[in-house]
């Protein structure tokens, strides 16, 4: 089939944005798949993107699509300034309204988006009434849920914050992940960026969805209910080992059953890439979702909505990879379970925690250090399974604890014996304040965990691994051991943390 790639400009609120757009040859109206992002450079010329473009992106056009892709302000050849989330909705906007008013639209939209690039759909919800569907992948739309797990802020986030934050300004960059560990934490932007970065400054104060930053523009509120507002087809993507992967859980939970109904989720048990980790990871057969749907899956979803068929996947429904077991079903979130209680085994376990060397993790899907490294990281594991069992939903733990500090926090990690090795499934983490309203030292107190949902084959002589520490540096910012706004703290203490595990315990969520 012949096709037609080339670029535009347009100017809109003091920016000219590039503009791709591949459609097949000739006169004609087709229906129009947008899509946006920031994950470009401006290290090539408008003609080799160009080419680039049509090369990797005919499949729209064999179609009968036309695929426009545009550059964020202040990326690739975009003029501007680049501030995540600052312009996206104003920006994104700007372009259906552009283009509605070029000859090859037939009045049908699609939107395309995954990460960021999908949260540049969110921000412009409600949608208008010629966007026909959507496929959205590795996102949530909940901002509090992105930048904190309980109270405890992500590192990782910040990092890519940070990484692109005006990236083709003359800022001095000067930060390393070390950065985030700095007391105290208040103004770090204005020490790395050389500028204050608003909404960043503002998230640190904000460690609580309660807090009124989170209602604010800066805060998300924008794109939060999203997809509860939508009322089309919506195919989400997510893997277990995704960074989002829980959010988008919450998101299919909260839609409308009206665009339940007509919406599907799909499940692997891979990352954000829907990959997996090929130095420390496991290659599961037929795993990813391009795997089992075939790579132009986006295509079929659009194309079911336009002819009126039965979609590749069942709607209403999440279809998910079993892992363990190696197959593929539908139905996560309507199938029967049942729980069960695991005692862990032990008694009482002390943990010198210093902030300032603090443990570290491996992301879940990878294989875990070996147990007993680290004199603050207690590893346990569970008792040999009678029984093959299949384990889906979101396992529970409670952990008696207690502290010699006024407030401190606990991080859990959840791993299964493999002949591999340890293999991680699931990490959670919080703070005895951000759980209980008052905490008087050295008392004993109960903190629930709750995890991601998964969905894994335990066997029949396989068991558990948990691992149980006071923080993870990989991943978040460490808990000081003091109360207050941790974002103000100059100083940390060490804890002297303990925790009974003869009075602990898993729930674990078993198919019927």
């Amino acid at each position: 089939m012949n096709a037609s790639a080339y670029y535009e400009y347009y100017t809109f609120n003091g920016a000219n944005f590039f503009t791709l757009i591949l459609k097949p040859d000739g006169a004609g109206k087709y229906p129009v798949v947008v899509t946006r992002s920031p994950y470009v450079g401006r290290d090539q010329t408008a003609e080799a993107l160009v080419s680039q473009f049509k090369d990797k992106k005919m499949q729209w056009a064999e179609h009968n699509y036309v695929l426009v892709f545009q550059h964020c302000r202040g990326r690739g050849l975009s003029s501007g300034e680049f501030v995540p989330y600052l312009y996206e909705r104003e920006d994104s906007r700007a372009l259906r309204q552009w283009v509605r008013k070029q000859d090859f639209y037939n009045g049908q939209m699609f939107l395309l988006g995954a990460s960021y690039t999908a949260t540049l759909h969110y921000c412009t919800a409600p949608f208008e009434e010629d966007i026909l569907g959507a496929v959205f992948r590795v996102q949530d739309s909940e901002r509090y849920r992105i930048w904190y797990r309980n109270g405890m802020m992500r590192t990782s986030h910040a990092d890519w914050y940070f990484g692109l934050y005006k990236d083709e300004s003359p800022l001095k960059k000067a930060y390393t992940m070390d950065a985030f560990s700095e007391l105290p934490i208040k103004n770090l932007s204005e020490r790395y960026l050389g500028e204050r970065a608003e909404e960043f400054e503002q998230m640190l104060a904000a460690p609580r969805f309660a807090d009124a930053f989170w209602q604010t523009r800066l805060g998300g509120a924008e794109t939060r209910d999203a997809l509860s507002k939508a009322n089309i087809p919506l195919l989400l993507t997510t893997g277990y080992n995704d960074f989002y992967m829980g959010g988008m859980f919450r998101m299919w939970e909260e839609m409308a059953p009206e665009t339940k109904e007509k919406s599907a989720m799909i499940v692997s048990p891979y990352n954000h890439g829907d990959c997996y980790d090929a130095e420390n990871g496991m290659c599961l057969p037929n795993a990813a979702i391009a795997e089992q749907f075939g790579k132009d899956f986006p295509i079929k979803w659009f194309d079911a909505i336009l002819k009126k068929e039965k979609p590749f996947v069942k709607t209403g429904s999440i279809t998910y990879y079993r892992t363990f077991e190696n197959a593929w079903r539908t139905g996560f979130d309507s199938e029967k379970t049942r729980e069960i209680t695991v005692r862990l085994p032990g008694g009482e376990k002390t943990l010198i925690y210093n902030p300032g060397n603090a443990p570290a993790f491996g992301s879940e899907g990878t294989f875990m250090n070996a147990p007993g490294e680290r004199e603050d990281v207690i590893s346990v594991y569970t008792a040999p399974s009678e029984r093959d069992l299949f384990i889906k939903g979101r396992i529970k733990a409670k952990l008696t604890v207690s502290s010699d500090c006024d407030d401190t926090s606990f991080y859990v990690m959840i791993g299964i014996h493999t002949e591999n090795g340890d293999y991680a499934l699931r990490q959670d983490i919080t703070s005895l304040l951000y759980q209980k309203e008052h905490y008087a030292k050295n008392e004993k107190t109960v903190l629930d965990f709750v995890f991601d949902e998964y969905a894994f084959a335990l066997k029949k002589g396989q068991y558990l691994r948990i691992d149980i520490a006071s923080a993870d540096k990989n991943r978040y910012v460490c808990h000081r051991n003091q109360t207050g706004d941790y974002s103000l703290l100059e100083t940390y203490q060490t804890a002297e943390n303990k925790v009974f595990l003869d009075e602990s315990f898993l729930i674990l969520p078993i198919e019927e």
